[in-house]
């Protein structure tokens, strides 16, 4: 008797075990929270998936680099880039310069392989980005910028409005 009574109260056990455990999903558990968002050519692109904010502290000893990056719903890829140097995380105004440091991108389709990017100051890219709130775990902050055809450099994209407010994941060595 007392088995049949306690068989109920195990299956309940047994029951809220496996409803509580949760399965590690790995591309669940490497995903950003957040927004990214910009116009390009007053056209409003806003990231609705694979949202990535990653600080790298691996390139090298005496930089950091965060990326953040997503893609629209139609699979256009946004994308950028600010590097920190002597890895300190700051707020500021970073702009593109002759290293190619604080760049930013756009590809209207991923297969393509061919897309704009603001990292040749020689034909007239720009890339402007504020941080207004960085730490290891979260950076929010605008961007703006003229972006130069891969391949053809006479073909340019003007970004504004540029927005991320994004939480991190941190690599580091």
């Amino acid at each position: 008797m007392k088995i049949a009574s306690t068989l109920p109260a195990l299956g309940i056990a047994v029951a809220l075990c496996l409803t509580a455990c949760k399965k590690k999903d790995i591309f669940e558990d490497n995903r950003s929270q957040g927004t990214m968002s910009m116009k390009l050519d007053g056209q409003v692109l806003t990231v609705s998936k694979q949202l990535t904010g990653s600080l790298y502290d691996t390139a090298n000893d005496v930089m950091s680099h965060l990326i953040v990056s997503g893609m629209t719903e139609d699979n256009q890829l946004l994308t950028v880039n600010v590097a920190f140097p002597n890895k300190q995380l700051k707020t500021g105004t970073y702009e593109l310069n002759t290293f190619r440091y604080n760049t930013i991108g756009w590809m209207q389709r991923l297969s393509d392989a061919i897309g704009y990017s603001a990292v040749d100051l020689e034909y007239g890219a720009s890339a402007i980005i504020k941080i207004e709130s960085i730490s290891e775990s979260k950076a929010k902050g605008t961007f703006s910028g003229v972006l130069i055809h891969d391949v053809d450099e006479t073909k340019k994209k003007v970004v504004s409005e540029g927005r991320f407010e994004v939480s991190l994941i941190k690599y580091t060595k």
